[in-house]
């Protein structure tokens, strides 16, 4: 379904393929794997999960979002941006055995906050804490998720892809 040119991937979107090339990419240069790459994640993995926070949101279900954009200091220069299931090691605290001599210490303090979080969460079935950024529940309306940040930090903020996933959403609705 995501083979081709990007601009066949924008003709999925119907009458919205102009939004979608603006959001997938604004400035006209994005080649075609990496259009199909953003689109084929959002559509299998980020929207569905947004989705399924914002259902139990809607029926006053306490529920978090988050997204993992930190890559590991020895990766940086690999790839751009972090991969499916790269937070792994970072929730169980296991970035030195995933990254062995390469570890930094932002690695592993971005580790130790994610699996506070965590942890938290497995305790008490709410992923705040003392010492830790306050993570807000998910509600649809402010679209407010926990980016654990490629500078090291977990930052609550309106998620930057909603353009994004509002544009698939709009196609499962049909």
């Amino acid at each position: 379904m995501l083979s081709g040119s990007k601009e066949r991937l924008f003709a999925m979107f119907g009458p919205r393929a102009a939004a979608a090339r603006r959001a997938y990419d604004p400035t006209g240069t994005a080649d075609d794997v990496s259009v199909a790459a953003a689109v084929g994640g959002d559509m299998a993995m980020v929207e569905p999960s947004r989705y399924v926070a914002a259902l139990f949101s809607d029926q006053g279900l306490p529920a978090w979002h988050f997204r993992f954009s930190y890559v590991a200091e020895s990766l940086r220069d690999k790839m751009k941006g972090a991969p499916h299931a790269s937070d792994i090691p970072y929730v169980m605290d296991t970035v030195r055995y995933r990254y062995g001599e390469a570890t930094t210490a932002r690695d592993e303090a971005m580790a130790k906050i994610m699996n506070r979080y965590w942890a938290n969460f497995a305790k008490t079935g709410d992923p705040n804490g003392s010492g830790l950024p306050q993570w807000p529940r998910y509600d649809r309306k402010t679209d407010i998720l926990m980016d654990f940040a490629e500078e090291g930090e977990a930052v609550a903020k309106p998620d930057p892809r909603r353009e994004r996933l509002d544009l698939i959403a709009s196609m499962a609705k049909e």
